[in-house]
């Protein structure tokens, strides 16, 4: 017996037609339009915490959708860091004044389009894929929403890196919000102050286009290497790889850079007895389980990087089963290294300015991808 676990880490118009007129009576057919212009309130959600000075992303967004005159929401709250918390918050503050489902609802949590998000399903659980919120939505974990808290009219932006590339993800966690519609870029999301002086005030949301290249985390990381990769990877692309490589930080917020990051997969299996449990013992019977395990090499060509790039470790674990006896397994921990190249979007009008971000059409298909759960 086996058991699997796997983890990755319109305006509204309301028409009233009048009963039929007695024959002897003019007929005069009329049509009554209610449209709904009682605003929404507007709330967004800071799902995490810087942990470096270098990549303030959690404070500037913080800071962003306080103060930006075109972004800015009437609430934010940064105390919390799961859907769980979002989903309760919500149905504890309902929109008492406007009388109406809230109108937008940002999530804010760093994520990579491979897997899923930093913020957690619950408390210290699982973080946001869409294996780990059907899996929350299967087990019940998940609160439901209170009946006019959104609608079809609410929009869940979420905002994290390329995260709309991830339709799988979008389509689990509009699932959970219902009839709004989940909204999310495309491309690479960040925040930089434009002033020397670090003011609040100045921050700048901006959009980025981005490219990937590939490491095994047991190498260091090639300049040369990269590049070539990159080039064979993008050869359309006219992009000075080399100096994005070189810049980890920016000077402006027109240069190319890069940062480095790893994408975790990890599977468990259990086992009913230590006879069932497979060897790993050398490399080449660890090379045997992934080959014999086409559900994890799914898992990982799900993430695109590819399978050469992932460093592989074995753990033994145990568990329970369903009349608590105790059962053995491995743990499979997958680790794929990353280079992401950014280089943000600005406008070409500087007439506000020579590093005026570029504002996208929010309905733009090619930028944004959308999904709506019901």
């Amino acid at each position: 017996m086996r058991v699997v676990k796997l983890f990755l880490l319109f305006p509204l118009f309301v028409c009233c037609c009048q009963p039929a007129p007695s024959p002897e009576a003019d007929t005069v057919d009329t049509v009554t339009e209610v449209l709904d212009t009682v605003p929404r309130t507007s709330v967004t959600f800071i799902l995490g915490s810087d942990q470096s000075a270098n990549n303030q992303y959690y404070t500037m967004a913080n800071h962003y959708y306080r103060l930006n005159p075109d972004e800015r929401t009437e609430v934010v709250v940064d105390n919390l860091t799961s859907l769980k918390q979002v989903i309760g918050w919500l149905n504890s503050h309902p929109d008492t004044v406007n009388d109406r489902p809230y109108g937008l609802v940002n999530l804010v949590s760093h994520g990579n389009e491979f897997i899923d998000l930093q913020a957690t399903v619950t408390p210290h659980g699982a973080r946001i894929s869409a294996a780990s919120l059907r899996q929350a939505m299967a087990d019940s974990t998940l609160p439901t929403l209170d009946s006019g808290i959104v609608d079809s009219r609410t929009l869940v932006f979420l905002h994290g890196c390329a995260v709309g590339q991830n339709q799988s993800l979008l389509d689990a966690l509009a699932k959970v919000f219902g009839t709004a519609t989940v909204k999310a870029s495309k491309l690479f999301e960040y925040y930089v102050y434009l002033s020397p002086n670090h003011n609040p005030q100045s921050i700048r949301h901006y959009y980025a286009r981005n490219w990937y290249s590939f490491y095994h985390p047991d190498s260091t990381i090639d300049e040369k290497v990269m590049v070539r990769q990159l080039r064979r990877r993008y050869p359309d692309d006219k992009v000075d790889w080399r100096a994005g490589l070189r810049r980890r930080f920016q000077n402006n917020p027109a240069e190319l850079y890069h940062y480095s990051f790893i994408v975790p997969v990890r599977y468990t299996e259990f086992y009913a007895s230590p006879a069932d449990k497979p060897s790993v013992a050398s490399s080449k019977k660890r090379q045997q389980w992934v080959d014999s395990h086409p559900d994890f090499c799914r898992l990982l060509d799900s993430t695109r990087v590819p399978r050469k790039y992932y460093q592989f470790k074995f753990y033994r674990v145990t568990g329970l089963d369903e009349n608590d006896n105790l059962l053995l397994g491995l743990e499979v921990r997958a680790r794929g290294g990353v280079v992401c190249l950014i280089q943000p979007l600005v406008a070409p009008d500087t007439l506000v300015g020579p590093y005026a971000p570029f504002v996208p059409a929010p309905d733009d298909s090619s930028i944004f991808a959308f999904s709506r759960g019901l």
